[in-house]
């Protein structure tokens, strides 16, 4: 570790997704430019996927063996064909805060001290790493955000579950439903056609800044309304700053986990919540999430699985609730979590091809860093927990390692990442001016 300070041990549906994607419909087809996609302008086309993993895990079931790193553990085994790829950091512990709550520290670094204490008021690491690339090489799509039963109903998910991880600095806002976010991402680009396709974006705008009209006149009574602002302002922001083409590799060829749920989910919001649709719901939203960062449609994406605190069943034997599992025997809940990772495999193994951005011939694994960090442990204590990255950010990290940083914080790694993704040092200011030196290539 190195220190710059001293070291310390629908519409709306479519408004808040479809709009971006509707605005990357409008770009021309073929108009692919490698260079475009490329952090700061040079070197390999980075990419950043963060991967939230809920109420930590019994260290004995989750860390490799220091003298064995191929062996892996219990939970982390599905993925061991990726091992020299992996990169394990033992010892961090999250800043300014803990328990359940910390999920809103996690990837912001901003101190929450509970419940009830406001938002962080800072841009969490997709959102700064995505302003470094949209400045630098934009994407078509800024950012991506997509979940799987991301709260325990969406009833709860529209009062707390978009408080969670991630933060422009407002709340991001997830889409759950795997068949609404595929038909908004890919469907306007007309199934893969080389051609021009109909301009939907002055259509979105115009919908999007009619409704934020008619939403200001309103607020005086009822505060709800300021929410639906922010909302559609976010949805305005994320297509801001267009010009960036369409890459030709993205297409809207079906993807059949997708259209198996088809017939369920499609306009179905409230289904998109229902847990005996967990495993496929996580598959289809994977494949989804998959496909937009291969293509670099964007790449700058987040998947939330489950919530914290809430008690999705995951389908493990007869099926476990997440929250309540990990309160009890160690080894049943590193079953759980290792179910996580097998989702998480399956994701990983997707973007272990040719990178169609990177002239250089690089897979698109080892131009991306895919965050796997825990809020807690079962115990809530915030100290010492589960974190690794996969992929080495083009080269900028090192990765096949074990490191004991005994003393950092997530802060450190959320610097650490920021400067491999090639954010200048004062954009991401809020993160400190630690870096785990030891990772950096």
């Amino acid at each position: 570790m190195t220190d710059d300070k001293p070291h310390r041990s629908s519409r709306r549906s479519f408004l808040k997704l479809g709009l971006a994607a509707a605005a990357a419909a409008a770009l021309p087809f073929g108009l692919r430019r490698a260079e475009r996609a490329r952090a700061g302008g040079g070197g390999a086309p980075r990419r950043l996927i963060l991967f939230p993993s809920m109420n930590g895990a019994a260290p004995e079931h989750f860390w490799p063996s220091a003298g064995n790193l191929a062996a892996m553990s219990l939970i982390t085994e599905p993925l061991a064909a990726y091992q020299s790829r992996m990169t394990f950091l033992r010892g961090l512990d999250i800043e300014g805060s803990y328990n359940h709550f910390a999920v809103r520290s996690m990837f912001t670094g901003a101190p929450i001290n509970d419940y009830l204490a406001p938002d962080p008021t800072v841009k969490s690491l997709d959102q700064v790493v995505a302003d470094t690339f949209e400045g630098a090489a934009p994407s078509a799509m800024r950012s991506l955000h997509l979940g799987a039963v991301p709260a325990d109903s969406i009833e709860l998910y529209q009062l707390y579950g978009r408080s969670t991880f991630f933060f422009a600095p407002t709340p991001v806002h997830y889409e759950a439903n795997p068949v609404t976010a595929f038909d908004a991402i890919f469907g306007p680009l007309g199934g893969g056609q080389s051609e021009p396709v109909a301009d939907y974006r002055a259509d979105a705008l115009g919908i999007a800044r009619a409704e934020l009209g008619e939403l200001q006149g309103k607020l005086a009574r009822s505060p709800r309304e300021a929410v639906k602002i922010t909302d559609h302002g976010a949805a305005i922001d994320g297509i801001s700053g267009g010009g960036a083409p369409v890459p030709g590799t993205c297409d809207a060829t079906p993807i059949a986990s997708v259209e198996a749920l088809r017939g369920q989910l499609q306009g179905n919001a409230r289904g998109a919540y229902d847990y005996s649709l967990f495993g496929p719901i996580m598959d289809a939203q994977i494949d989804v999430l998959a496909r937009a960062v291969v293509c670099g449609l964007t790449r700058v994406a987040t998947l939330q699985a489950g919530s914290a605190d809430g008690n999705v069943i995951v389908p493990v034997d007869g099926g476990y609730p997440h929250h309540t599992t990990s309160h009890g025997d160690p080894l049943t809940f590193a079953r759980v979590q290792r179910w996580y990772a097998q989702k998480l495999a399956r994701l990983v193994a997707q973007l272990d091809v040719l990178d169609p951005l990177d002239p250089a011939g690089g897979t698109v694994l080892d131009n991306s860093c895919i965050v796997w960090l825990s809020e807690c442990q079962p115990s809530h204590s915030s100290d010492d927990v589960p974190a690794f990255f996969i992929g080495g950010a083009g080269g900028a990290l090192r990765t096949g390692g074990l490191h004991d940083v005994q003393g950092a914080t997530n802060k450190a790694l959320l610097k650490t990442i920021a400067r491999a993704m090639g954010v200048d040092d004062g954009q991401s200011a809020h993160f400190g001016g630690t870096v785990l030196s030891e990772v950096l290539a």
